[in-house]
């Protein structure tokens, strides 16, 4: 199932759309001319049609070229309108002189093609809506290392007081970042910051956010954040993830971010898969009176109903050390889709955006769940989270 665009086949479909439309009038045109012959109309000429696909293709070539169409929209429409007018007029000519259209016996009604466009239309939405609202997951069983430093790593980290359920979801690769780990500190997050925007129960009862943060030599930091959903929760279509790791001035902070996201399935099997479009954005925070960003790290994906135990983390390294800084905050923000029919379609990163709470986002099914943590040194420069 695919929900998010496909930009080249996005730019297929509307190249062939406007050669369609391009092959239509020029059609059109043609078939003034031979009609006109065909009356002994000589020379034969039709200039309005010509200029309408004339028209098209100034049209399209300004969109190609990303012109500013509001500049023009004044000369455009003056433009189509005086070339509707003009086909009007050629046609009211062409009847007068023996080229009238004469119309075709009539074999289905305009009520029935209307009945039958809207049927096609409403199963071709309901369609959309219910096989094609997800991402496509690369989703492969989880294999279990045998390499002797990442077991050495994995014993280290689950003696240092690391969740065990959370340390067995970590890539090879991260647990040979924490090889040398010194410390672990865990916060669990209750999720206390909350937005529903269409009205359902809330379901973050059933999220559940651990942080993990890993002390290293020479000072350096490990983040990982953790999620997991109990059992019985459900899934829609899109799920979107995003961290936001800053310091006390406000500086963004992370560098080499990874995760992946697991579900178990009915024979107890565990299945894992990357991300959908991981990645730095910005977030808008703009309101009437000021406009600012902030930099957030987004990861999406799309779970099973199937599935138990839906769960995923992404982690990050620090790129400063913990004497370069007395505050670190770090703050998550998870969007969980709790239905299936919206509009307009939307997916769960676009309620990233702080500013969704506009007229037409209202009533939409999405949730968003955010909460922080606070790493500071106390006055015998012992690393703390609360």
């Amino acid at each position: 199932m695919i929900y998010r665009a496909d930009t080249g086949l996005a730019a297929f479909f509307t190249v062939v759309a406007a050669a369609v439309q391009l092959v239509l009038l020029f059609c059109l045109w043609q078939g003034l001319l031979d009609m006109q012959r065909d009356a002994g109309i000589t020379p034969p000429a039709a200039p309005a049609a010509g200029a309408l696909l004339l028209w098209y293709i100034l049209l399209y070539v300004a969109a190609a070229l990303f012109a500013s169409l509001s500049l023009l929209l004044g000369a455009y429409l003056v433009w189509y309108f005086y070339l509707v007018v003009r086909l009007k007029k050629l046609s009211k000519s062409m009847a007068a002189q023996g080229c009238a259209i004469k119309p075709i016996k009539e074999r289905f009604s305009n009520h029935k093609l209307v009945g039958s466009l809207l049927t096609v239309l409403a199963v071709v939405i309901a369609c959309g809506f219910l096989f094609f609202g997800s991402y496509r997951m690369d989703w492969t069983p989880k294999e279990t290392s045998t390499d002797a430093q990442v077991i050495e790593a994995y014993e280290r980290l689950l003696a240092l007081g690391y969740p065990e359920s959370e340390l067995n979801d970590l890539s090879d690769e991260d647990l040979l970042t924490c090889l040398r780990a010194e410390r672990v500190l865990v916060r669990e997050c209750t999720g206390g910051g909350y937005t529903n925007y269409n009205g359902k129960s809330q379901a973050n009862d059933a999220f559940h956010m651990t942080i993990v943060a890993v002390e290293r030599p020479f000072g350096r930091l490990f983040l990982s954040y953790h999620f997991r959903w109990d059992e019985g929760s459900h899934f829609y279509g899109t799920e979107s993830f995003a961290v936001e790791p800053n310091y006390d001035i406000g500086s963004w902070l992370a560098e080499e971010f990874s995760g992946r996201v697991f579900y178990d399935s009915p024979d107890g099997t565990t299945y894992t898969a990357p991300y959908i479009d991981p990645g730095t954005e910005q977030a808008s925070l703009s309101n009437w009176y000021i406009n600012c960003f902030k930099q957030i790290y987004c990861a999406d994906v799309s779970f099973p109903n199937d599935g138990t135990n839906q769960r995923g983390y992404v982690a990050c390294a620090l790129s400063n050390n913990i004497d370069e800084f007395t505050k670190f905050e770090g703050l998550f923000y998870y969007v969980h889709q709790n239905g299936r029919f919206q509009y307009p379609v939307k997916t769960a990163r676009d309620y990233q955006d702080f500013n969704v709470n506009r007229p037409l986002l209202y009533n939409a099914p999405f949730e968003r769940v955010q909460d922080y943590f606070v790493l500071f040194q106390n006055e015998d420069g012992v690393l703390n989270i609360h």
